[in-house]
């Protein structure tokens, strides 16, 4: 295969998942789907150099957001998601952003133009795999217990009193 032929691959592979992507995206009323799962095992390094696992998640609920520089809904839900994590964290929810891998030097880039104002971890190859990520943006909810129980796939007005107040019933 050609270089030219595995770049028109790329390309309409990416285009497949932007449509796939938007075709299930949701906005907060139609919110939170409910689902039940284990935190899979993990350790990642934040941007502050802070080491983060599994056990990190225990206690409080969390809002965990998986993104990409180049997702275009990813973005569009960023300042969303620091609105929402002004509202959240004197309340006892933590919020963490987990990048798709795509390396520091990238992130800190991003970060320049766009900040996310709550903790930002480096994803490695396997980060969406073990949190079964499907796409991009996705994000789960934790409960104080370490377990799974809502998923969002696709952005959303992560601000919504709606979107918030179900995840503020698990406290």
């Amino acid at each position: 295969m050609t270089f030219k032929m595995q770049k028109l691959l790329v390309i309409q592979m990416m285009l497949m998942l932007y449509m796939v992507l938007w075709s299930q995206a949701g906005r907060a009323g139609e919110g939170l789907v409910a689902v039940d799962r284990e935190v899979p095992v993990f350790s990642l390094q934040a941007m502050d150099d802070s080491l983060w696992q599994a056990d990190s998640l225990r206690g409080k609920p969390w809002v965990i957001n998986f993104w990409a520089t180049w997702c275009p809904p990813c973005i569009e839900e960023i300042p969303s998601m620091n609105a929402a994590w002004q509202s959240l964290q004197g309340q006892g929810v933590g919020m963490l952003a987990i990048n798709a891998g795509e390396g520091r030097q990238a992130v800190e880039i991003f970060l320049e133009k766009l900040s996310i104002d709550f903790p930002t971890l480096l994803g490695v190859a396997d980060s969406l795999p073990n949190w079964s990520v499907r796409a991009l943006p996705t994000t789960l909810v934790v409960d104080a217990q370490g377990r799974v129980v809502y998923e969002a796939l696709g952005p959303r007005e992560w601000d919504d009193e709606a979107l918030l107040h179900r995840i503020l019933e698990l406290l």
